[in-house]
């Protein structure tokens, strides 16, 4: 027969009030059943707990040590349980995102910032990663953000939004003044690319294909904070998405639209196999809402910042009319 938590129960409360009465009345039992009890957890436990004097029970060494045991397990269970109430209130527990740096820079961290004042004893890990995607199968995260096209089977993604490209120059070059600029413009100039492998790459370098346009083609990076890096030091020009130039972290850095224009999309990523957390959750609808903001104060945005939600048409598009 295993022990049971009643039994252990009862034993803290004789050890604890000294008496049988005294512990039955604070489990609110017969004594005859406080007695029953203390007997059968000696029996169980193969255990001599008590000493039998005038009809009255003595705790023996083993059971003082006993006690203070089985104490320590039943304030283990206690915060177990205070644990519990505390992630069915969002009070604790643990939010794990993967991302890529610039999403990661600008609104994931807005939105982080206002989930961390928002449940004060959550643990965030934020690790930024130039391949969120195949990262996500090999680590234990809630969720990824990368502008970087990724299928999975193991992986739901879900499109945030959707912005038009620019091309990133330093403000003292020659092209920094004008509104708008094409594939024939960058003729020669020093590109700094994204790597051979992604999908932005194989379709910046189809566009300048079918221009028949050739650049200086020697300098690769992950993502566009390291281009717009790059571009801020003189080192060359890049075609990338606007959101990081939004901020103005590289303030010797002009966005101008490219045409024609190419377009990025930002998604989050989360395991399919696994059941969304609360945390997960809360987190993904503060984003949202970042994002929504930013959307709706188009009348804020640099004018070279093109933006659409998922399911809206394309400013230009003729099926929009």
């Amino acid at each position: 027969m295993r022990i049971t938590h009643r039994q252990l129960e009862a034993f803290i409360q004789f050890m604890e009030t000294g008496t049988v009465t005294a512990a039955a009345d604070r489990m609110l039992v017969t004594q005859p059943a406080m007695s029953k009890m203390l007997a059968g957890l000696e029996i169980d436990l193969n255990l001599a707990l008590f000493q039998r004097e005038k009809r009255r029970l003595i705790p023996t060494d083993k059971a003082r040590l006993l006690y203070k045991e089985v104490r320590r397990l039943f304030a283990s269970l206690a915060d177990v349980e205070r644990f519990a109430d505390d992630l069915r209130s969002f009070r604790t527990g643990e939010l794990r995102i993967i991302t890529g740096s610039t999403l990661g820079l600008t609104l994931a961290a807005d939105a982080l910032a206002e989930f961390c004042k928002e449940n004060p004893e959550v643990d965030v890990l934020m690790d930024m990663s130039s391949n969120v995607g195949p990262d996500m199968l090999a680590t234990n995260v809630d969720i990824g953000f990368s502008v970087t096209q990724f299928q999975h089977p193991a992986l739901k993604i879900e499109p945030l939004f959707h912005v038009s490209s620019v091309c990133v120059v330093h403000r003292d070059h020659p092209l920094a003044g004008r509104e708008r600029l094409g594939p024939r413009d960058l003729e020669g100039e020093e590109f700094i690319s994204f790597t051979r492998d992604t999908r932005m790459r194989h379709i910046t370098d189809g566009v300048f294909e079918q221009h028949r346009v050739a650049r200086k083609m020697r300098i690769e990076v992950f993502a566009s904070a390291e281009a717009n890096a790059l571009v801020s030091r003189g080192v060359g020009v890049a075609i990338v998405e606007p959101l990081g130039v939004r901020q103005n972290f590289w303030p010797d850095v002009v966005a101008i639209p490219f045409d024609p224009p190419i377009e990025f999309t930002f998604s989050a990523f989360r395991p399919r196999d696994r059941i969304a957390s609360p945390l997960a959750n809360r987190f993904m609808e503060m984003l949202r809402l970042h994002i929504r903001r930013m959307d709706e104060g188009a009348s804020h945005r640099p004018e070279w910042m093109e933006m659409r939600l998922p399911g809206r048409a394309r400013p230009n598009d003729p099926d929009e009319a």
